[in-house]
């Protein structure tokens, strides 16, 4: 009689963690979209062997504003149950892929059984709910939970950094060698007429989540950015100068760009047209902005000075 039998166990393998929520794929059959083609029928009696070619696409969202986020390419074979193979290809995620396999389309689990880009040799499931029901097809409601260890020689390649610009006075704050910046989670900028001080939380190259800052003075109005797990800063811009008739410079403003097309600010509201401006951009899909490092206390309550991590993607 057989034994089926699991056992608990402990890995210390380090590794990151996916929750995509929120996706939703369109299975399309039929009509002018259809996004799927049977290259196959039918022949055997006890009938299987239908074999159908899919290029499903994936949204962030159910509705006509909805961005497409990536699509599933691949197969699904009658074997008795629909059973599927694809590749999940992220659009954002510099050709990142997530190895697909189970049968059905509508509801239940698909198996994630390897990865590639920054999921290489990724594990999980992805669960998949049916949202909609429509005459060409329909679309599903996928979440995607998993897990891709950090291997050795794949870590995003190394952080560069760029910058600063403002002011020379002073204390530098950047990040240790141990606190190596791998993506950024949240920024946090205080401003007023100019920027008072900046803090960001970060996932670092162990896949550890950390937190850097505030640094800066402690006045201003707090706006926080909160990236999405997909969403990577490609540009940041702003402007230097003096204010309050100060001959000590400091950031007066700062901007935030990402893949999204997303644009956070400016934050930080003093211009009187002799500001300098700097902008650092990152092509898309070739690097993303990860940290920052700066220089603090020269300016009092302002933020003296800010400079960025870069890294490959």
């Amino acid at each position: 009689m057989a034994k089926l039998q699991v056992t608990p166990g402990a890995a210390f393998t380090e590794c990151n963690e996916l929750n995509f929520q929120g996706l939703y794929m369109y299975h399309t059959p039929l009509g002018p979209k259809a996004n799927q083609a049977a290259i196959l029928e039918s022949k055997a009696k006890i009938g299987i062997g239908a074999t159908v070619v899919n290029n499903w696409a994936v949204y962030d969202g159910p509705g006509p504003g909805a961005k497409l986020v990536g699509r599933a390419q691949g197969l699904h074979i009658l074997a008795g149950n629909w059973v599927n193979s694809f590749t999940l290809v992220f659009e954002d995620e510099s050709g990142s892929t997530l190895e697909v396999r189970g049968i059905t389309v509508e509801t239940g689990e698909w198996a994630v059984v390897g990865g590639t880009g920054q999921f290489a040799m990724a594990n999980g499931i992805i669960s998949k709910k049916l949202h909609e029901q429509r005459s060409d097809g329909n679309v599903i409601e996928l979440s995607v939970h998993a897990f891709c260890p950090l291997l050795k020689g794949k870590r995003g390649g190394a952080v560069t950094k760029v910058g600063p610009w403002g002011g020379s006075g002073g204390s530098p704050m950047e990040l240790t060698e141990t606190e190596t910046p791998m993506r950024l989670e949240s920024i946090t900028v205080s401003s007023g007429v100019a920027v008072n001080s900046i803090s960001f939380s970060y996932v670092d190259s162990a896949g550890h989540k950390r937190s850097a800052g505030p640094w800066g003075g402690s006045g201003g109005q707090p706006d926080q950015v909160q990236l999405a797990e997909s969403e990577v800063v490609t540009q940041v811009s702003g402007t230097y100068g003096t204010i309050d008739d100060d001959d000590r410079t400091v950031i007066t403003s700062i901007k935030f760009v990402t893949n999204l097309d997303k644009t956070y600010g400016p934050f930080g509201a003093y211009g009187d047209g002799d500001d300098t401006s700097f902008t650092v951009p990152v092509q898309p899909g070739s690097g993303a902005i990860v940290g920052f490092f700066a220089r603090v206390g020269g300016a009092g309550d302002y933020l003296d000075a800010i400079g960025v991590y870069v890294r490959p993607l």
